[in-house]
């Protein structure tokens, strides 16, 4: 979605039946895990925030729109991205609901980093507030669930550091960081890790 809230990819959606596996369940704990944290949820105008995907083969599952107002979530609230181009701004998914709005920012790190395993998405100001400029930053004009974004984001692993840190924000995305590892665990624990480092002004911020 952009900052006002819309979705701007287009997405060629295939109904069908919901994700299975111990996978499906790992992405479950740790988004109800997110959540109860407040980096995955909905901000009071009923947009929500907060994705996290793993890797399947050529392909990735991931959270689905409109999901984050979910206190709990189940397999029918994740759907299987089989295909994506960011210069025509296409994604192709199936499942029983239509992929994340930021599905191309999963893809573009999945496409920098072929080890990367799964991406966790989050929204908290004070650690967007700390880390901006001090983590590896992706271009500030570079809009959230666009092109750009996905573009900006293979540009930081071209220049190099953001493997190490394991965690980059988005400049051009308030509030928004990603985090990834090999595995669910490695890249929750990027973000638990810096969220418990210090005390922070703010989790849930404002959304301006």
């Amino acid at each position: 979605m952009t900052e006002k809230g819309y979705v701007q990819f287009r997405c060629d959606w295939e109904r069908a039946p919901a994700p299975a596996g111990p996978l499906v369940a790992e992405l479950i704990a740790w988004r109800d895990r997110l959540y109860r944290l407040g980096l995955i949820g909905v901000y009071p105008d009923g947009i929500g925030f907060g994705n996290l995907s793993a890797r399947v083969g050529e392909s990735f599952v991931i959270s689905g729109t409109a999901t984050g107002r979910l206190e709990a979530v189940g397999p029918e609230h994740f759907t299987e991205v089989v295909g994506s181009d960011f210069a025509t701004n296409w994604v192709r998914c199936r499942g029983p609901v239509e992929a994340s709005s930021e599905s191309l920012s999963h893809a573009a790190v999945y496409r920098a980093a072929p080890s990367a395993g799964a991406v966790v998405h989050v929204h908290h100001l004070g650690l967007w507030e700390q880390l901006y400029g001090v983590l590896p930053t992706t271009d500030p004009k570079a809009e959230a669930g666009t092109p750009a974004m996905a573009w900006a984001i293979e540009e930081l692993f071209r220049r190099g550091g953001v493997r190490e840190a394991g965690l980059f924000v988005m400049g051009g995305h308030r509030e928004g960081l990603m985090a990834f590892g090999e595995t669910l665990d490695e890249a929750g624990s990027h973000v638990i890790e810096v969220l418990s480092a210090k005390p922070l002004s703010s989790g849930r911020g404002s959304k301006g």
